[in-house]
């Protein structure tokens, strides 16, 4: 059994921490804990039930913000 199943869970990685290792254990690491992160997304709702921004707090469709 892979230990790195378990990990995410036990543990806090850091970037830097995630970096040492070599990539297959890390691409290991990072899915358990999108499996993990999904679960907890799907099943609360106090997680998707916001508005990410307000009328107004984008300039429409163009990076100019002069007016007019």
């Amino acid at each position: 059994m892979s230990t790195a199943t378990l990990e995410p869970e036990t543990r806090e990685w850091t970037a830097a921490k995630l970096r040492e290792l070599a990539p297959k254990q890390r691409d290991e690491i990072l899915a358990a804990a999108a499996e993990c992160a999904f679960k907890y997304y799907t099943r609360d709702i106090h997680l998707t039930d916001f508005e990410a921004y307000r009328e107004g707090d984008l300039h429409g469709n163009s990076s100019n913000t002069e007016p007019g």
